[in-house]
């Protein structure tokens, strides 16, 4: 069982709250973004598992260059966008 500190935002102990009922509450605590954005996972490659925002109103780039320099040939690598629902994407290594 949960116990709550005294002076809890919400007044006290959520007796009988579910789990699903806690992150109801814990999601219209968020607070709200006045800068939405879209978020991109990298996935494949040299730049997996990276994670990048943008403006929500900026269009991202259909394919995104990777260069890897070192001291013998540059390495380049391709991520193609497959979007999501609208609210960002994925870009997958290109084969």
């Amino acid at each position: 069982m949960l116990r709550t500190p005294r002076g809890s935002p919400y007044g006290g102990p959520m007796a009988g709250a579910t789990e699903e009922d806690w992150t109801d509450w814990v999601a219209t605590q968020a607070p709200r973004s006045a800068d939405p954005r879209d978020t991109y996972w990298f996935v494949g490659g040299p730049l997996d598992g990276r994670v990048r925002t943008r403006p929500a109103e900026s269009v991202a780039p259909a394919v995104v260059k990777h260069v890897h320099l070192h001291e013998g040939p540059k390495i380049v690598h391709l991520y193609d966008l497959h979007e999501v629902a609208g609210h960002g994407g994925e870009y997958r290594l290109r084969e």
